[in-house]
């Protein structure tokens, strides 16, 4: 369908006998961008195809079939509004830092005396874990920050970076909670199982979620991801109370209280972007709809 739109742009700026870069100076967008049109690989969004409808003396019914409308919000980027695009960046970029800031620690905390005093060898393996966990998370939301500085994150994308944030996650939570099971007395570990299983549930909820309204062959609605979102970022603040109670006067907590509280606010920044990425998409959704149909 995209062809078609490109072709119905192409005919239009011909018939009209302009060039791809006097439209595109019309329009304040280079000549990439209209090439791009034409050649069905990139949406304008709404806002410069009305504008563009203007230019080339067509109604958006000439150049966008009913199909075309729908497909728009899938095949274009996520975020194209500037102020969007800088929250989407700024929130990528956040989760960049404290993510760096907590793997940084680990090495200083794992390689040196401060953590190998008083830390058993199961302790040491879920250290490990978590460190190399998080330097996977990491990567993964560094590619996220330079897809979002270069408007390439479309639905898919969002979604596979979803999968493999919390995909991840998952394989942690197992390997940690496992650790701490294996490190405790035989009447406390069951508590370890059960936060096993209620995170391992949690995670598993977010991506299903993820994956049916980014990647499903409908509409779906935003409310189970925010839901499952809100439960993850419920799970990790109270994660944390309750570490922070159990250990309360401890040194281990006395010394690092700050890391915790910054590996908290890195793991909350995750489900926060992910939901504000379903907004905009769920905005978009809902603005394709509102277009006219197309007369026959």
């Amino acid at each position: 369908m995209m062809a078609e739109f490109g072709e119905n742009i192409r005919k239009a700026r011909e018939k009209l006998g302009i060039t791809q870069q006097t439209l595109a100076d019309r329009l304040y967008v280079t000549r990439q961008a209209v090439s791009r049109w034409e050649n069905g690989s990139r949406y304008p969004d709404l806002l410069t195809a009305k504008r563009l409808s203007q230019e080339l003396d067509a109604t958006l019914d000439d150049l966008l079939s009913n199909d075309d409308m729908h497909t728009y919000p899938e095949v274009n980027p996520l975020i194209e509004y500037p102020l969007h695009k800088r929250v989407q960046t700024a929130l990528f970029a956040s989760s960049v830092v404290t993510n760096l800031i907590v793997v940084i620690w680990y090495l200083g905390f794992n390689l040196t005396g401060s953590g190998r005093d008083f830390m058993s060898h199961w302790d040491k393996v879920a250290q490990f874990s978590g460190m190399l966990s998080t330097a996977l998370i990491t990567a993964v939301l560094i590619i996220g920050l330079v897809q979002s500085i270069k408007d390439r994150i479309t639905p898919p994308v969002a979604a596979r970076l979803a999968v493999m944030i919390f995909g991840v996650d998952m394989l942690n939570s197992l390997a940690v909670d496992y650790c701490y099971y294996r490190s405790q007395p035989a009447e406390t570990a069951y508590i370890y199982i059960i936060l096993t299983v209620a995170y391992l549930l949690v995670d598993a909820a977010v991506i299903l979620s993820v994956l049916r309204f980014f990647c499903g062959k409908k509409p779906h609605s935003p409310i189970p991801v925010y839901i499952c979102s809100g439960i993850l970022i419920a799970y990790d603040l109270w994660t944390y109370l309750f570490t922070v109670t159990v250990m309360s006067g401890s040194q281990m907590v006395t010394k690092n209280i700050m890391i915790s509280i910054l590996r908290t606010f890195a793991g909350l920044l995750i489900p926060v972007l992910f939901i504000y990425m379903t907004a905009v998409l769920n905005r978009k959704r809902k603005l394709a709809k509102k277009c006219p149909e197309p007369e026959t």
